[in-house]
């Protein structure tokens, strides 16, 4: 009589195929992690940027971005920072457009532009 269960070799294919399947899926997930966390970082930069330019016209005051304030995580790089200030008016101050280009671990990046008119966009 045969007894119910599994044999060592049939415990050693599940485990090989699910082994296969880890090993091809892991890199995908990375990649994925990676580009959430570039995306929640730029959304972040755009959300203190717009922030920055409804206190400057709050207090009437001329405000401009610190970026070693924010606290982006260890895998996010700046790689293109330009001062970015705003007038009273929420326009940017003369000289304070620009871009903020942010790049993960893998290479890509997203760009923070403020345009001269103080529109604040990702691409």
């Amino acid at each position: 009589m045969r007894r119910p269960g599994f044999t060592l070799v049939e415990i050693l294919i599940v485990i090989s195929i699910l082994a296969v399947t880890l090993s091809i899926s892991l890199p995908t997930f990375y990649s994925f992690s990676g580009q959430l966390s570039l995306n929640a970082s730029a959304r972040t930069v755009a959300s203190k940027l717009r922030q920055l330019q409804s206190q400057a016209m709050l207090v009437h005051e001329t405000q401009s971005l610190n970026l070693a304030s924010l606290n982006l995580p260890a895998s996010i790089i700046p790689i293109a920072i330009g001062t970015i200030s705003f007038s009273h008016t929420g326009n940017p101050a003369p000289g304070g457009s620009g871009t903020i280009i942010l790049q993960n671990r893998f290479g890509k990046t997203k760009s923070i532009i403020v345009s001269s008119l103080g529109r604040v966009r990702i691409e």
